[in-house]
């Protein structure tokens, strides 16, 4: 349960790190006086079988050419939401402030910033206690879909072979932990080449009892394709379980014939 728990803080929301910076394929995009916004899904499975579980629908906010504001829905199989979270980039590109809930079991986390105090929070039912810790940042440092930021300002590094340490701010475990990434391989995402990295904890021991957490990213674009590895989203236990999330150009039947919203920015506005 602990280095389960653990890989829940620092795995949490990476099912999400979906930031995608071309037009692609599912990728919807328009403009607004508030800035560019750009819309895509993440389709969630187990890893183990590849049940269909949810879908991740974004909605993110550019401003000046940067990630501003980014919405996620879970949505599952019935059709209906299943959790919800908000991110602001304002005063970090990699460390955002956000809120992930989980509206059945009442579970909230996420990162605050006031008054230059960072803060984790992190309530793990609607009758608990709220749980925080300040921390500062450690560069290089993300927190939860700041991961993905992170990645691409190193993508060049990693590709050349070299093994990136970072800190990561995992508000689940109220706690700063140290992670490593390095490219492990490549693959084929929908017929073109694809990178896989690797990303696990930096800390002795704790590797003999977890699997890392896999990302394919596009070598082009830098954007991320699919993730393997623990999820966010919980089981009937109220555990979370390992997931693959693909975020494919079209929707796959299966989440479509569960009710899963379109990647069209406003899919599920009313």
């Amino acid at each position: 349960m602990h280095t389960q728990h653990l890989m829940r803080s620092t795995a949490v929301v990476l099912a999400g790190t979906g930031i995608a910076l071309g037009a692609t394929a599912g990728m919807a995009q328009q403009s607004t006086s508030d800035g560019d916004m750009r819309c895509f899904n993440g389709y969630g499975y187990t890893l183990e079988g590849g049940d269909y579980r949810y879908t991740e629908h974004h909605e993110q906010r550019f401003v000046d050419g940067k990630i501003n504001h980014w919405d996620v829905t879970y949505v599952g199989r019935n059709g209906q939401t299943i959790a919800t979270k908000q991110l602001e980039f304002a005063d970090s590109d990699t460390v955002p402030t956000y809120t992930l809930e989980i509206p059945a079991s009442g579970y909230q986390e996420g990162i605050r910033h006031a008054n230059g105090q960072w803060t984790m929070f992190r309530r793990e039912s609607s009758d608990a206690q709220e749980q925080t810790k300040t921390f500062t940042i450690e560069p290089p440092m993300a927190a939860d879909s700041g991961f993905d930021p992170l990645v691409r300002e190193r993508f060049d590094a990693l590709t050349a072979g070299k093994t990136i340490a970072f800190n990561f701010a995992a508000a689940g475990r109220q706690a700063v932990v140290k992670l490593r990434a390095k490219q492990t391989g490549t693959t084929t995402f929908e017929g073109s080449e694809a990178v896989v990295f690797d990303a696990e904890l930096d800390m002795f021991l704790v590797n003999f009892f977890v699997d890392s957490l896999k990302l394919t990213y596009d070598p082009e674009s830098k954007r991320l394709l699919e993730y393997r590895g623990i999820g966010n989203m919980h089981n009937d236990a109220g555990e979370v379980y390992p997931v693959r999330v693909t975020y494919a150009s079209e929707m796959p039947s299966e989440a479509r014939y569960a009710g899963a919203p379109s990647a069209q920015c406003g899919a599920l506005d009313g």
